[in-house]
């Protein structure tokens, strides 16, 4: 059994390859036979990137949306009028609209499209609320649950109540993907808004483990206090982290002090990036 993950939208891009690099994020598994694409990005890049990496929408099996953000999903509909008709997985909740304040300035930052249109494009929605099995080897976590007390999330980011209050976006649909390699499980963040120690910590409950062989994606450490991010560090201690590919939302800064971290297990998760398991 084969795992191979390959980084198609990202902020930048890793090698001398003609591909668009763009804020978002987007991931392809290849998988037991099977293909998966996890996110979309905004749309700007997907296509390209997909053909320049050697890959082809036609092999595409199902899709899993992390989160119902722009620039994770907005892609979802070039690539549904390359796919027909397809499953895609994902929270109940992704498109609850959703904001970035910034002062008194509001920004829609949820997904653009209506969902009644994707599915006329050819979205099969799944929703999984849960933690569930997709496909062979293959989860996802559904809601995870806030199980410390230092990943406070992002103040900036906000939904708007029924009495026109705005409020922190509590991210019940943020999700991430776990396959479970010959290695050990492989993790696979969008942008990891409900944190990323209590993802791991939800991931390795259900599996009844208490290690992850590889995490990659974004991680949303970019954002946060110089107190959450320590405290982030030396909780990833505990799962004894081989492959660390950090991606997007993690920001130069923080993805610098990670390589420090983890020396020659890190690597930056970029479009091109590329990660193999057997």
């Amino acid at each position: 059994m084969t795992v191979k993950i390959t980084i198609v939208c990202e902020n930048s891009v890793g090698r001398a390859i003609p591909a668009i690099g763009e804020h978002g994020f987007a991931c392809w598994i290849e998988n037991d036979g099977k293909q998966y694409l996890v996110d979309s990005g905004q749309g700007l890049g997907i296509i390209n990137n997909v053909q320049v990496l050697g890959l082809s929408f036609d092999k595409l099996n199902a899709l899993v949306l992390s989160h119902g953000h722009y620039d994770h999903a907005d892609g979802l509909g070039p690539v549904l009028r390359r796919t027909k008709e397809i499953d895609v997985f994902a929270h109940p909740d992704i498109f609850s609209p959703r904001y970035s304040k910034s002062g008194q300035s509001l920004r829609f930052v949820g997904i653009s499209h209506r969902r009644e249109l994707l599915e006329t494009l050819g979205a099969n929605f799944k929703f999984t609320p849960e933690f569930e099995q997709v496909a062979p080897n293959l989860y996802v976590t559904g809601q995870v649950p806030r199980s410390n007390n230092f990943e406070v999330g992002d103040k900036n980011l906000v939904q708007r109540t029924a009495t026109g209050e705005y409020v922190s976006d509590p991210f019940n649909d943020d999700m991430a993907v776990a396959l479970d390699t010959p290695r050990g499980l492989l993790v696979v963040l969008g942008c990891a808004h409900a944190g990323i120690i209590n993802t791991l910590d939800h991931i390795c409950q259900k599996f009844n483990r208490n290690q992850i062989y590889a995490v990659v994606g974004g991680t949303h450490l970019g954002p946060v206090s110089a107190a959450q991010f320590d405290a982030t560090v030396t909780a990833l201690k505990k799962f004894d982290i081989q492959k660390f590919g950090v991606s997007h939302c993690t920001g130069q800064t923080r993805a610098a002090m990670l390589r420090n971290e983890y020396g020659k297990k890190f690597f930056f998760g970029s479009v091109g990036a590329v990660l193999e398991i057997d």
